[in-house]
């Protein structure tokens, strides 16, 4: 179950990002339910995560409405999620990793790598993909031997974008989405790399700019704002 509400989040999300959700849109877990085909406990999950993002926000009775997202506010989420992810993977670079979090390193990496190469992907590949990336960023930052880093990223853990792992996807578009993870994929391979042979430099460059791929791949876009009365589109890039 948790699997589907991940891929329920990761589908949601995109369609707000790319804004094919509205600011001001009524969402519901009934409405979603329906249009994924899933049954409304998976729906119920990933609406709860969007509002705890503030993507939504919960509507007077029932269902929530898509909120505007402000560029500056997710922008500066990010960066810092990336300092703080980048000094979380030179700090584990230095200190060394224990012989549990490689293997929980690995085995995400191992995970992510056999979803990509599959030729037909499963039905629940968003799930998938997700759980192993969250694992790969949460055991960075929890382990890498200074726990203040963790304490501070909790400060900005639910903002928009700012949660480590997250994943906005497009169903529509798998060929395309398939290579930014394999992007993505990829950089993972790299950082642990670097981990493993003590290169604390080349580990937080690398951390940095996979984190900030949030802000610089051009796959997804920023959901519509109102300006003025007007609706306009911004093409910040969101990808994650």
């Amino acid at each position: 179950m948790q699997s589907s509400a991940e891929q329920v989040l990761a589908i949601v999300r995109g369609q707000i990002l790319r804004g094919e959700r509205s600011p001001g849109d009524h969402i519901s877990e009934v409405a979603v339910a329906a249009e994924m085909n899933v049954s409304r406990t998976p729906a119920r999950t990933a609406l709860a995560t969007l509002s705890a993002e503030g993507l939504i926000e919960k509507r007077e009775g029932r269902g929530f409405t898509v909120r505007s997202i402000s560029q500056v506010d997710v922008a500066n989420a990010i960066e810092v999620r990336s300092a703080l992810e980048g000094l979380a993977a030179r700090t584990m670079a230095e200190n060394g990793m224990r012989g549990d979090v490689e293997e929980m390193l690995l085995h995400s990496i191992a995970t992510t790598q056999a979803l990509l190469e599959q030729d037909t992907p499963e039905q629940d590949f968003i799930g998938g993909y997700t759980d192993a990336n969250r694992l790969f960023h949460k055991t960075i930052m929890e382990e890498c031997g200074n726990d203040l880093v963790a304490h501070v990223f909790e400060r900005i853990a639910m903002l928009p974008l700012a949660a480590l792992g997250t994943l906005a996807f497009d169903p529509t578009d798998y060929r395309r989405q398939r290579m930014r993870l394999t992007v993505g994929h990829s950089q993972h391979v790299i950082v642990f790399d670097a981990i493993k042979k003590g290169d604390g430099q080349r580990a937080e460059a690398m951390m940095r700019e996979h984190s900030k791929a949030t802000l610089n791949y051009r796959d997804l876009f920023v959901a519509r704002v109102y300006e003025r009365g007007e609706k306009t589109s911004h093409l910040k890039e969101v990808t994650s």
